[in-house]
């Protein structure tokens, strides 16, 4: 009696030493993870953040994952300002953006990477435990912003009268001037004397859609669709006829006025003149010595006072002064008008020959914006004072 209850404390004791050692086998395989399934679903990047850099946007393309294995490489694509370098990045993944208890990411926030030439970095996450197999990858790349789009110029970039199109010109003609006005730009195109305005073959590029063109002034920018042929073609731009290019676009347009002329649109019909004799003492009004002539090919006006030059013998106040006639509003091409001369002396101007140039000066009416280009007309007096 006494061996058997001997027997079973024995057993008793085996026993419990087989429940604990059960025991602590179990909690044991519940502290371990790698025992058990990772859920690689937990291991995909929420963002992509970069050491002491502000991306402007970032697309994150996941891996695919079938059977809880990828299946294929995510993307991530991130775009920076374009003052920034692509050379010596680092990542800067935080717990926010992986669960840095299980899962790791290589390479790590230490090391510094090159994306210039559009390079691609490969990022791999790993599991933390276990075997700390390869889980999920994503091809990285960084590309700087595109430059803002500037909005289409919508202008006449280039405007030439080639001598291969027009054989009398001695030479090719360009744009002597663009002025920019609200709402168009005026072109001027200044040609030899003696052109024929009547027949220019103009060569022109443009930046926009399209290009159309009128010869009518009066016609309102939404009224002007005849398209500009893209063969040489001969204009008539000979006076009161106007040239107007419209460049367009889906949403928008912009009208140049041409202006084809010459810079000398003065003539003067006598250019040396010699007055009759002035008694000392006396005025000598002379009207109609000369003419002064619009060689040109649009309507002038004064510009600005007459100037002298020349001066013989040299007096403390003016003995010649010249004036033009201006017909009512404008001289028009063509059209002539007269000169008249003013020989004004004092006592104290004795008896001799006075002579002196004057200096004529017009404008394009309208068109103050090229003056200095134009040249002036000169006028060559000679006037004798007798006792």
């Amino acid at each position: 009696m006494r061996n058997s209850i001997k027997l079973l404390s024995i057993w008793g004791v085996v026993f419990s030493m087989f429940l604990f050692v059960s025991c602590n086998s179990d909690d044991d395989s519940t502290d371990n993870p790698s025992g058990s399934t990772i859920n690689i679903e937990e291991a995909k990047l929420s963002n992509f953040p970069l050491f002491g850099i502000s991306a402007k946007s970032i697309n994150i393309i996941d891996p695919e994952i079938v059977d809880n294995k990828e299946v294929k490489y995510g993307e991530i694509k991130i775009t920076v300002s374009r003052e920034t370098s692509l050379d010596k990045i680092s990542a800067l993944i935080t717990s926010e953006e992986l669960n840095l208890s299980k899962f790791s990411v290589s390479p790590g926030n230490d090391i510094q990477l090159s994306f210039e030439d559009e390079k691609i970095q490969v990022y791999t996450i790993s599991s933390t435990v276990g075997d700390k197999e390869e889980l999920l990858h994503y091809n990285v790349s960084i590309i700087k912003e595109a430059p803002p789009v500037e909005p289409e110029t919508l202008k006449i970039t280039d405007f030439t009268f080639e001598k291969s199109k027009n054989p009398d010109l001695p030479n090719d003609i360009t744009i002597s001037r663009t002025i920019e006005e609200s709402g168009r730009d005026i072109l001027y195109v200044f040609v030899p004397l003696g052109t024929n305005f009547k027949d220019l073959v103009p060569t022109i590029a443009y930046d926009g859609a399209k290009l159309f063109y009128t010869q009518d002034s009066s016609t309102l920018p939404d009224d002007i669709t005849t398209e500009f042929p893209t063969t040489d073609t001969s204009i008539d731009f000979e006076y009161p006829k106007s040239f107007i290019l419209l460049v367009r676009n889906d949403n928008d347009f912009r009208t140049t006025q041409v202006i084809v002329d010459v810079i000398n649109p003065i003539r003067i019909e006598q250019a040396s003149i010699t007055t009759p004799d002035v008694t000392e003492g006396t005025t000598g009004n002379f009207t109609g010595v000369t003419k002064w002539i619009n060689q040109g090919n649009h309507p002038i006006v004064y510009q600005k006072a007459t100037t002298y030059e020349n001066d013989e013998p040299s007096t403390p106040t003016r003995v010649i002064t010249a004036r033009r006639v201006l017909p009512p509003v404008r001289l028009n091409p063509g059209e002539s008008a007269d000169v008249n001369v003013r020989v004004n002396p004092t006592r104290a101007y004795p008896e001799n020959t006075y002579k002196t140039t004057a200096v004529f000066y017009s404008r394009i009416q309208f068109h103050q914006g090229v003056d200095d280009l134009l040249e002036p007309a000169k006028l060559s007096i000679t006037s004798k004072i007798i006792k």
